[in-house]
């Protein structure tokens, strides 16, 4: 055998780099993103990030509308019928039931154990595989809403890693929505091998009601290029347009504030020392332990570029007065924070108070410092209108509805393009009576909030509103405690409980309700 010496880089005469092809862009259907962006790659792949919404999957009306209204024919994988997502669609001012019956918008859906068969699957390509057969191989643009079907499986699962390669070497551009906890605007740590499996993120930050800020985050950046979030407004019959007015609220256009002045609202917990230790070490921090004191604080001294409040679950109500009454005082951002995990409706009641972001379930002083320190960057936010839900807590007897009643409220807000995220939990107790137990269920929920209890047959059924299923652990274990405490028998209350998700497990939650129509797919 002889060997020869492959020349080093320096023996060898030097090459032109190969020219680089610019990607060919087409509209995203979002004005103002186009505007920026100039358009997305076409056959990307994009991820759309975003918390829990509607703007995310009104995102993806607009991108499947405006191919539809230049000849191009779509393909929507949902979780909803046709009828829900088409009366939807209508409702945000997309009219798609001509491309529809005319065959150019295929309407595609998940059953309601797609989830669990195909996570457990160990040929996920199948699922592609039918994906492909049923999209055809002339659809130039896919949405998948929601996306977290396939990429919830936990880091790097086998289905999400498939998917995400079929999304980015499939001919069509593709886009893929995945929700994040509270008012995030990355992807979690878990998930940042996404990052470079996708041609890029379209990140949508809840700002108020109406507002959203939405940055374009390529994979690979070209060469000096930045991140320009823009501003969108969502409105109804519009979807995500220009806003109509969104005031200055940079920090530039705050003279006299002080970006490293910082306001601590300490309100107790377990790691209240560490929170203010980092603070005072991180800022030049004043520290109050009461709302009042904090109002003082901001009358008497307008250099605050931060206030962060710091607070458990159980004192969250008076955040958001304190919330309410810093906003009009203060030019500074504010950013709540707790080591709980803090409902999702909690942070929305935060967020409206007026605070800039939220960030709860285990703080990292890395992800709060960077939290705190862009909202300073950015500057407070107008304070936003009134939530405008359409929940009404004195329309029922304590949180208390028949089971008619509790269905029609079901399907009122089951079609709500808000509403319609919460839980229904299936209880029953071998040792309480339907009744006791139902009237014990009441005193355990947040009326306030829009909560619901209700009995079917032997049976009681309860509406979490805004509770999604992976933050419920810790209320249904205080719940389980409870119910053995008032039932006398400790560990032995014959207690059975489900918990389904809407809109996921809707077929269920609807033939659990007795509605005509429900079916098992």
């Amino acid at each position: 055998m002889s060997l020869t010496e492959t020349p080093s880089v320096a023996d060898q005469p030097p090459s032109a780099p190969p020219a680089r092809v610019a990607p060919v862009l087409i509209p995203s259907g979002i004005g103002p993103l186009d505007e920026r962006t100039h358009g997305l790659q076409q056959s990307g792949s994009y991820l759309l990030v975003g918390t829990p919404g509607p703007a995310k999957m009104v995102a993806c009306f607009q991108f499947l509308f405006e191919g539809l209204e230049r000849g191009e024919p779509g393909l929507l994988l949902s979780n909803a019928d046709e009828a829900g997502v088409l009366g939807v669609a209508r409702a945000w001012g997309f009219e798609f039931e001509s491309h529809w019956r005319n065959g150019s918008l295929k309407l595609l859906g998940f059953k309601d154990d797609f989830e669990l068969r195909a996570i457990r699957s160990i040929e996920p390509e199948e699922v592609l595989e039918e994906l492909d057969f049923l999209a055809g191989p002339d659809v130039p643009r896919i949405a998948v809403d929601p996306g977290s079907l396939f990429l919830a499986g936990g880091v790097r699962s086998l289905l999400g890693s498939t998917y995400l390669k079929w999304a980015r070497t499939h001919p069509a551009t593709v886009f893929t929505t995945f929700s994040v906890d509270g008012t995030a605007a990355t992807l979690p740590s878990a998930a940042d091998w996404m990052i470079h499996a996708t041609t890029g993120r379209l990140i949508l930050e809840w700002r108020s009601n109406e507002y959203y800020q939405l940055t374009l985050a390529k994979a690979v950046p070209d060469p000096g290029e930045r991140e320009e979030p823009v501003s969108v407004q969502l409105k109804p019959g519009e979807g995500l347009v220009t806003p109509e007015s969104w005031p200055a609220r940079r920090g530039r256009d705050r003279p006299g504030v002080d970006e490293n002045r910082l306001l601590l609202i300490s309100l107790g917990g377990d790691h209240a020392a560490d929170v203010e230790a980092w603070a005072t070490g991180s800022f030049n921090t004043d520290v109050v332990a009461e709302p009042l004191d904090a109002v003082s604080k901001a009358q008497s001294d307008a250099s605050f570029g931060g206030v962060l409040i710091h607070a458990p679950r159980v004192r969250v109500r008076e955040a958001v007065q304190a919330c309410k009454a810093l906003r009009p005082l203060t030019r500074a951002a504010i950013v709540f924070t707790s080591d709980d995990a803090v409902r999702s409706t909690d942070r929305i009641n935060i967020l409206e108070a007026g605070a800039d972001d939220c960030l709860s379930g285990g703080i990292d002083f890395r992800e709060l410092d960077l939290r705190i320190k862009q909202a300073i960057a950015a500057g407070s936010k107008p304070m936003p209108e009134s939530n405008g839900t359409g929940v009404d807590p004195d329309s029922a007897d304590g949180g208390k509805l028949g089971s008619s009643d509790f269905a029609a409220e079901f399907e009122r807000r089951a079609q709500h393009p808000v509403l319609a995220f919460f839980c229904v939990l299936d209880v029953a107790s071998g040792a309480l009576d339907p009744a006791d137990l139902e009237d014990f269920l009441v005193e355990q929920v947040r009326v306030d909030e829009g909560d619901l209890v209700s009995r079917a047959g032997e049976r009681c059924v309860v509406l979490l509103q805004g509770a999604r299923e992976g933050q419920l652990a810790p209320f249904l274990a205080r719940l389980r405690s409870r119910i053995d405490e008032h039932a006398g028998k400790k560990g032995d209350s014959g207690l059975e409980l489900d918990v389904l998700s809407h809109p996921a497990q809707s077929t269920r939650i609807r033939s659990l309700l007795g509605i005509d129509g429900a079916s098992s797919s």
